[in-house]
């Protein structure tokens, strides 16, 4: 009687080591599945910021550095005690990563100054009305910075070239095809609010823009026409 139950006991305690050894197993290989191969030209850059931009780009619990990682898909690590931003990824990874820290640093000390070579098949250029900047500026920025939370977009009003137009203010958007294209939209859709009539005059432009420009190639915008009585609020 001693000895069935100890064996089996041994039996119930080799299977348990069996199942350990068997989740152990699909759980490591799960994992290597899950990992990123990292690319041909994976590498490191450094950037040496001052103290306040440091508090800037970091934002309120870390959001403006993950905001920067998310849309430029970059690893970006601040090292607050030597004031060095690191970025780590592919290159291309790392000049979008970089060029966004100086565009959301450049913003505490005024508008941001965009060149032709910031553009690199990220960016989208939108021309807002005056009369319309704040209402899509939101208070604080509180509603661009929603726009950039649902489009994983990264937004700032913008001089270009000789300066800034007294009738409208250039809003620079940087992210992916889609995403760019889901924040203008949502912009427009403000602006129209204020400025009836306005989408109208720019559509050719707003639907003709980055037209197959993604990786498919078949990228596009389509549009239909609605009658008031159509519409439901």
């Amino acid at each position: 009687m001693g000895r069935d139950n100890s064996r089996d006991r041994s039996e119930k305690s080799h299977s348990r080591s069996r199942s350990r050894s068997k989740r152990s197993r699909s759980e490591s290989r799960n994992g290597d599945a899950g990992k990123k191969s990292k690319p041909d030209d994976y590498g490191v850059d450094t950037m040496k910021i001052s103290d306040d931009d440091a508090a800037f780009i970091l934002g309120k619990g870390g959001k403006t550095k993950e905001k920067v990682a998310r849309v430029s898909e970059a690893e970006i690590e601040l090292f607050e005690r030597d004031l060095i931003l690191e970025f780590r990824g592919s290159k291309m990874q790392r000049r979008k990563a970089k060029k966004y820290a100086e565009g959301v640093m450049a913003q505490r000390t005024g508008p941001v100054n965009i060149t032709e070579d910031f553009d690199d098949g990220d960016m989208t250029m939108l021309m807002v009305p005056q009369e319309a900047v704040g209402f899509v500026t939101g208070r604080a920025g509180n509603f661009l910075r929603a726009i950039e939370e649902e489009w994983c977009t990264l937004m700032f009003f913008c001089e270009v070239g000789s300066g800034r137009n007294k009738d409208f203010e250039k809003l620079a958007i940087f992210g992916g095809v889609r995403a760019r294209r889901g924040a203008e939209l949502k912009v427009l859709s403000a602006v129209e609010t204020k400025v009836p009539g306005y989408l109208e005059k720019i559509r050719d432009d707003v639907t003709g823009r980055d037209k197959g420009k993604d990786e498919s190639g078949t990228w596009g915008t389509d549009t239909m026409t609605f009658q008031d009585d159509e519409l439901s609020y």
